[in-house]
């Protein structure tokens, strides 16, 4: 029987801590080498593109499908097979899922990139990416100030104003990006520009950059200054980022950094940083990975199953048996 969790269910089950807790398990998954990661398939056409993201992880496997159409937005979809049978056991409704698991690891590579925390964070976008980390970062921290900056005065206005109140913490909108970033150890950037949207000469000697958007090749977020002062550059996964970041893409072409400098977070040593002088920065860049859904997706539908939520949807998929193997007998598919 296959299970589908809509985005209500999704959000009434999961909370910050499940979010961390299924991204660190990812981590620690890729640290044994439990997983399998094959580039993601993007399908362009006129009005936006189609993207197949599959991916094993653990105990599972499937994929995250997404579309874009031009002018309308986003549909996320979530598979998930368990590996043993080859089961669809769950759909999931993957836009809040991929907010979800995007800001639970953006928080752990935030506590692998700055361990002692802090209690002033910087937060550059108004948007529900935006507000995804603001919730992770609150759980995560012991948060007393957050400046945001977004190019809305209304929104980012909004923004302070509401989760300020929600969250109990002082939320200062303001109209200088370059405010944000030189008042912050940590900063977040949560973003969909197609050019730079800070000086990368802004941000605090010793800062964290934390950065989200530049998901495609045709996206921009941070400039290759900011590269140029860093001494790593932590990834979710190389491969995807080289392929997929426009910020990536641009600071390798201007010689700030080589791609040598990218380390995926599962590899991640603090000790590795490089020793040079005018590099003083640590910088996180995401593109996202199936693994990342995958993980968050287990443990919903394991606490789903465990509450009696979501929507029993049949056995959507025919099982093809296996033929009895003999000499002459080949397992295959086509």
């Amino acid at each position: 029987m296959t299970l589908h969790l809509d985005s209500q269910v999704i959000r009434r089950l999961c909370t910050p801590q499940l979010a961390f807790d299924a991204a660190h398990q990812a981590l620690a998954d890729q640290r044994e080498g439990r997983y399998q990661l094959p580039p993601r398939l993007d399908v362009n056409v006129p009005t936006g593109f189609f993207r197949a993201m599959p991916a094993a992880l653990g105990e599972y496997m499937g994929a995250k499908l997404m579309t874009l159409a031009k002018g309308v937005g986003n549909r996320y979809l979530l598979l998930l097979y368990r590996q043993d049978t080859g089961e669809l056991v769950a759909t999931l409704d993957a836009a809040e899922v991929t907010k979800l698991r995007t800001a639970a690891t953006t928080a752990v590579a935030g506590d692998l990139l700055c361990p002692e925390g802090t209690s002033v964070l910087g937060l550059v976008g108004s948007g529900f990416e935006a507000e995804g980390h603001l919730r992770a970062f609150a759980a995560l921290w012991s948060l007393e100030k957050v400046t945001v900056f977004s190019r809305s005065p209304e929104r980012r206005e909004a923004f302070a104003a509401r989760l300020g109140a929600d969250l109990g913490i002082e939320i200062e909108p303001v109209g200088d990006v370059a405010e944000v970033a030189a008042a912050s150890p940590v900063t977040v950037l949560c973003t969909k520009d197609t050019s730079p949207v800070v000086d990368g000469g802004s941000f605090a000697p010793g800062a964290v950059v934390l950065s989200i958007g530049s998901t495609r090749p045709d996206l921009r977020e941070l400039d290759e200054a900011t590269f140029a002062r860093a001494k790593a550059v932590m990834v979710d996964d190389p491969r995807q980022v080289l392929a997929e970041s426009g910020d990536v893409a641009a600071a390798i072409a201007g010689e700030a950094i080589t791609a040598d400098f990218l380390v995926g977070m599962a590899e991640w040593d603090a000790g590795g940083a490089v020793c040079d002088d005018s590099r003083d920065l640590y910088v996180f860049k995401s593109v996202g990975t199936a693994l990342q859904d995958l993980a968050l997706g287990a443990v919903l539908f394991a606490h789903a199953k465990e509450h009696g939520l979501g929507r029993e949807i049949g056995d959507i998929t025919e099982l093809k048996s296996a033929a009895p193997a003999g000499p002459s007998t080949k397992e295959g598919a086509r």
